[in-house]
């Protein structure tokens, strides 16, 4: 999945909607308490910015690591080639 493929989106209620930009399917819906918003302002959609950003890359590394194999006489050494 592309990083296109997502929207986030700031609701009319204060929500912070992320949903797939094909289908529009709410994947994850985010709502700060009211003193946050108060505290960070409209930066409190850069958090929400932040939060989905960590998400995605931990996603991703969690795929690339279950492509890869991992092989148990090979744990605790590195080698670069």
């Amino acid at each position: 999945m592309g990083l296109k493929e997502f929207e986030l989106i700031v609701q009319g209620n204060g929500e912070i909607v992320l949903k797939h930009a094909e289908d529009q399917r709410t994947l994850v819906t985010m709502k700060f308490a009211p003193e946050v918003v108060i505290y960070l302002g409209d930066r409190h959609v850069d958090v929400a910015k932040a939060m989905v950003d960590a998400g995605l890359r931990k996603v991703i590394d969690l795929q690339e690591r279950e492509a890869l194999p991992v092989n148990e006489n090979s744990r605790g050494r590195k080698q670069l080639h």
